[in-house]
């Protein structure tokens, strides 16, 4: 099994966040969100993977080199022009190895087992298994409709209120969660380099070849990261214990909800309101309330009460 990371995006609806950073490598708590799919990966055994970059490619690059301090092999696709979701994938197929391909979405977190999506795809030999995800609200979803085996049968448009309506009575109510297990076989037909979308182009065409799709229905924690206010709710989320997040060595956890980076410094009498992250090198000093739902970045100094919702990095708050 082989992971493909789609990272190359511009990530304009996280702006201003991504004028000067890729969006997978802002910051999940305390380290790029891209790491925490990395290391995902690997604890699922899928440690051979390819990384499409484009935007700010160079800071990608620089953070994860070969992979090898983080016990899997990175080989890059870089784009010198944007080639949409699945051009993506055909740029990298010099480096495929015929193994199944595991291919996410970098602004996706959930806590779907990769290791049962991987089993389900080989059990029900299938040619693409695409994960599904319900939501409350699906008229800001494209549709993808499955059968009683999972089999997948359609594609359909959002829908406007009345139309929502009649797709739920009919049972048709998951949508694309960002994460696939495809067999490299799909792409044979399209050429190399030139733009190319799966929700538009491919994944229909597997259905028009006759080939076999099958939808995994992922019922757990599923947050599509692409705007400031999805991003931030997915940081406390994690503080929450909605998604696995492992904190590692780096920080210990004072009180439920309340996680101290190792190196910082938290002074008698400052309050701390879970859920707060403090970040590595911070100072908190002893006049400060960090109020709940606050995220205290690296190197920053505070010293009086702030306001919620804050995440700063090497902020001076006195």
């Amino acid at each position: 099994m082989q992971a493909v990371i789609i990272a190359g995006g511009k990530g304009t609806r996280l702006r201003p966040l991504t004028y000067g950073c890729p969006k997978p490598m802002l910051p999940l708590i305390d380290r790029p969100f891209l790491e925490w799919m990395i290391n995902r990966c690997r604890e699922a055994s899928v440690t051979d993977i390819l990384l499409n970059v484009q935007y700010h490619s160079q800071q990608v690059i620089d953070y994860f080199g070969d992979g090898d301090r983080f016990g899997v092999k990175i080989r890059y696709v870089e784009e010198s022009t944007p080639l949409d979701t699945a051009g993506a994938i055909k740029l990298a197929e010099p480096y495929f190895t015929g193994e199944s391909l595991i291919v996410f979405n970098a602004d996706i977190l959930t806590n779907l087992d990769l290791t049962a999506l991987i089993k389900f795809h080989q059990e029900t030999k299938a040619d693409a298994t695409l994960t599904l995800t319900r939501v409350p609200d699906i008229t800001p979803f494209g549709l993808v409709e499955i059968d009683k085996q999972n089999q997948v049968q359609a594609f359909r448009e959002k829908p406007n209120a009345e139309q929502a309506v009649a797709f739920l009575a009919q049972g048709i109510n998951t949508i694309n969660a960002g994460t696939y297990v495809l067999e490299p076989k799909i792409f044979d037909i399209y050429p190399t380099g030139e733009p190319l979308s799966f929700e538009r182009t491919v994944f229909p065409n597997v259905l028009e070849r006759g080939l076999k799709m099958m939808g995994f229905v992922w019922d757990g924690y599923w947050m599509d990261m692409g705007t400031p206010e999805k991003y931030f709710q997915a940081q406390i989320d994690v503080l929450e214990g909605k998604v696995p997040y492992d904190f590692g060595d780096r920080s210990e956890q004072r009180s439920s909800g309340v996680w101290v980076s190792k190196t910082a410094t938290i002074a008698d009498g400052a309050v701390l309101e879970a859920p707060c992250y403090i970040g590595d090198a911070a100072s908190i000093g002893k006049n400060s309330h960090i109020p709940s739902q606050t995220l205290v970045g690296a190197n920053s100094l505070i010293n009086k009460a702030i306001a919620s919702g804050m995440y700063s990095t090497g902020s001076l708050i006195v």
